[in-house]
């Protein structure tokens, strides 16, 4: 496993500098902004911290009872505490954040890990009940519920489809049965649809996403930019920091719309080159889960490879305008310290299960004839 656990480290590494690079591009310019690629570099060294502490603790103690159950009920915690007004931080209409004073704790992120380590435990539980609706699908659904409604609360939509996402991925590799997964669409795109409809902003931003330009100055702004960010830059870009959408055109250069600076200032070069390393780190993580010691590590590796690449796929169809416009980072390069740190540590753990994974020669000599 040594080439898929290098292919990993240094996809990952490569990301964050491309991040660090696009970051400080998109705010160096903004006095609102000056100190974010500072901060950015900090959050990057701390994350690389977590990488190398997770990619050495063996991945079989989160498994442990009093480990898993504490991240999860802290994650639960932090989920409700961000909730209690005078302690949850209001950006945008959403209470998402609590400011530590140096920085903004975002749970929800941390709440992306706990899911997914829950769902492996309890599906590696049941194993042998996988296959059945009361005691195979419906707990570690309801579990996936649970945990996108704290963060719907929250006044967030993009994290919740997330969590459900991956949680569908997670179930699927356990061998949960396909009728179960295609009947869960119908409650899920029921419950979507409504936190959309009886929601008058998303209502708005969803028709503004069908016709941009019918909103040109109002809602259809953000995306009509990011169009212009990717026709400047063409095939080669504009180059490093020449990119004009940032100067105040482009709403949230450095966060959610990241991946069309990089189209504006690398161009299609530079972003096929992006798409290509997360495409890298999916064969990575792929493999890294077919080849796990077991089936708590492979389906772990599932959960984590699966969150980054949608994630990932999910904020690049925004930006260039194949979804609605929804605030999510780009994966190790978007600005945000609670999304990098948590993410490096994941990308950690799963470099631990490939390390302890076996060569598919050597698992064809222990399966029997």
């Amino acid at each position: 496993m040594k080439r898929e656990t290098t292919l990993i480290t240094v996809t990952v590494l490569a990301l964050v500098l491309v991040g660090l690079l696009m970051v400080y591009s998109a705010s160096a310019v903004n006095p609102k902004l000056v100190g974010y690629p500072n901060r950015q570099l900090f959050f990057a060294i701390a994350g690389v911290a977590a990488f190398l502490f997770c990619s050495r603790f063996d991945y079989h103690h989160f498994a442990d009872g009093p480990i898993f159950r504490g991240i999860v009920l802290a994650s639960i915690g932090l989920l409700l505490l961000v909730l209690v007004p005078g302690v949850g931080k209001e950006v945008d209409g959403g209470q998402r954040w609590i400011d530590l004073g140096f920085f903004s704790f975002q749970p929800s992120e941390l709440a992306k890990f706990a899911l997914i380590l829950l769902l492996a435990v309890k599906l590696t539980q049941n194993r042998e009940h996988v296959r059945k609706f009361w005691r195979g699908f419906l707990p570690p659904m309801l579990i996936a519920c649970l945990f996108a409604g704290l963060v719907v609360a929250e006044r967030d939509l993009g994290v919740p489809l997330m969590m459900m996402g991956v949680a569908f991925i997670m179930l699927c590799a356990a061998g949960v049965r396909w009728r179960y997964l295609l009947l869960s669409l119908i409650p899920a795109g029921t419950a979507a649809a409504a936190l959309v409809v009886f929601f008058p902003h998303r209502v708005i931003r969803f028709i503004a996403f069908v016709d941009p330009w019918a909103y040109r100055q109002s809602w259809g702004w953000q995306l009509i930019q990011a169009y212009g960010a990717f026709a400047r830059g063409g095939v080669t870009g504009v180059g490093p920091g020449a990119g004009e959408q940032k100067l105040g055109y482009l709403p949230a250069p450095h966060t959610d719309f990241i991946f069309s600076v990089i189209g504006e200032e690398l161009g299609l070069i530079g972003t096929m080159a992006v798409v290509l390393l997360f495409i890298a780190l999916l064969y990575g993580g792929t493999r890294t889960a077919m080849n796990a010691r077991d089936h708590f590590g492979s389906l772990l590796a599932v959960g984590i490879a699966g969150l980054i690449v949608l994630q990932a796929a999910f904020i690049m169809a925004v930006n260039t305008g194949m979804l609605p416009t929804k605030g999510i980072t780009l994966p190790f390069i978007s600005y945000g310290g609670s999304s990098l740190m948590v993410l490096l540590g994941l990308m950690g753990i799963l470099v631990n299960i490939g390390v302890q994974g076996i060569e598919p020669e050597k698992r064809r000599k222990l399966v029997p004839a």
